[in-house]
């Protein structure tokens, strides 16, 4: 995607509602990291830690299953973010967590242990913020909210053009919102 395309898309995405971060690529994270910041968005780089410094983005995401997340935490320092994505899988949150990921991203359609939803277990049992990673539809907040996510990721349909974006944050804010 065109950085001019996700920048349009971002700018209508925070005309609708509360945008905490955004993630991208390090192709784009030069190009997109100024403005989003301006917009007040925090821009985490999938990438190296060296790709957060070099674009000035606040921090990275990993994957928590194939990276040494000690090593990026140290590369990071404490000034930029550490995201880790763990799946459905609380053993590889939870080294995340000590590992020093400032979040864990979890696909909270995974599996579930003794039926407990993973996004549940770990807001009730750990600080560490969370996020839905798996997009989110309006229609999915039914099932998500009372499980507590900390963030959430919003569809991907969002990033077609600038009013679809506006009008996905928007119902997602609004419904976020009021639980």
């Amino acid at each position: 995607m065109a950085p001019a395309q996700v920048l349009d898309c971002l700018r209508a995405a925070c005309a609708g509602g509360d945008v905490a971060s955004l993630l991208v690529p390090a192709a784009l994270a030069r190009e997109v990291t100024p403005v989003a910041q301006g917009l007040g968005v925090a821009v985490i780089v999938a990438g190296e830690p060296r790709d957060a410094a070099r674009s000035g983005a606040d921090g990275i995401q990993l994957d928590a299953e194939t990276e040494d997340l000690a090593t990026a935490r140290a590369a990071l320092g404490k000034e930029r973010f550490l995201g880790a994505y763990a799946g459905s899988s609380r053993h590889l949150a939870m080294e995340a967590a000590e590992a020093g990921a400032d979040y864990v991203a979890f696909d909270q359609a995974g599996a579930s242990v003794a039926g407990e939803p993973i996004v549940r277990w770990w807001s009730e049992v750990m600080e560490i913020p969370c996020v839905a990673f798996r997009p989110v539809e309006p229609g999915d907040l039914d099932i998500l909210l009372p499980q507590k996510p900390d963030f959430i990721r919003p569809s991907d349909a969002m990033w077609q053009d600038a009013e679809t974006a506006r009008r996905i944050v928007t119902a997602l804010t609004q419904r976020f919102g009021t639980s």
